[in-house]
């Protein structure tokens, strides 16, 4: 009987638990040291019971024969990807606005259905605003002809971290292709409250970022899920009172155990 109690309660979990995402970010110090490739992710990915990565910009080494090499890796493995970049929506700089429109397609090629970007600095009603203004909407354009959706996510620190500013470009740019990628935890640690925020943005979310958060003598810092202090239950059903489907991904620094982190997240999410 003990046996079958056992057996029954693992199954119940694993039922309970959703589909989630790896983020590159778990293995950022082994991908920036090169002691690890962006090949190796989707192994990992398939190892963990993940159906996907989130793939980043910035660790790529030779973006030209490693993104395709990935796409192929993928398709083979039966695995989603997501693609997120650095460069913010609004942006000042003609190269960078230049570089969103390259990393739209980037994403396409990967397989990516979104882009997750981050906000940046909204602009006001000036002449040279205008022109941020106009490279913004060309980007949802063209990600919107490319059959992508921009996921604007809210960023850890200012700018770009206020619920008001992503409300208010979503409303703004009133398009099917710009949503919005919850990161609770980001919420979190900038004294906003992530239920309200996820309320708020409900009919705009298409993404979600999931770790916890803890203060420390340094401040707020990240980690995996139940390895903080944030109200992961309450947020968790939130996301679900949404009626929402979208996609999840696990988005926490590797603090030594990025694998453990995975597992801590994975298990967090099956008994929760």
């Amino acid at each position: 009987m003990l046996l079958i109690s056992i057996l029954a309660a693992i199954v119940s979990a694993e039922a309970g638990s959703r589909d989630f995402l790896i983020s590159a970010i778990h293995f950022e110090k082994e991908l920036k040291s090169g002691s690890m490739s962006v090949l190796d992710l989707a192994p990992l990915a398939a190892k963990y019971g993940a159906q996907g990565v989130e793939y980043r910009d910035v660790y790529w080494k030779d973006k030209v024969r490693e993104l395709p090499a990935v796409g192929i890796q993928l398709a083979r493995m039966k695995l989603k990807a997501t693609y997120t970049t650095v460069t913010t929506l609004y942006n000042r700089d003609q190269a960078k606005q230049k570089q969103l429109l390259q990393d739209i397609e980037d994403a396409k090629s990967l397989g990516s259905p979104l882009l997750r970007v981050q906000l940046g600095v909204r602009p006001g009603s000036g002449p040279e605003d205008a022109a941020v203004h106009r490279a913004a909407k060309e980007a949802v354009d063209y990600a919107k002809s490319l059959g992508i959706k921009l996921a604007l996510e809210n960023n850890s620190r200012p700018p770009g971290e206020k619920l008001s500013d992503i409300k208010a470009t979503l409303e703004e740019f009133n398009s099917p292709a710009l949503g919005t990628n919850i990161d609770f935890a980001n919420y979190a640690v900038n004294d906003q409250d992530p239920i309200e925020a996820i309320k708020s943005l409900t009919p705009w979310i298409i993404y979600v970022h999931a770790k916890d958060a803890k203060k420390t003598e340094k401040g707020w810092t990240t980690t995996y899920l139940g390895g903080g202090t944030l109200p992961l239950k309450e947020i968790l059903s939130a996301l679900d009172a949404t009626g929402r489907t979208f996609l999840f991904c696990f988005e926490s620094p590797g603090e030594g155990d990025p694998e453990g982190g995975i597992v801590k997240s994975k298990a967090y999410m099956a008994t929760h």
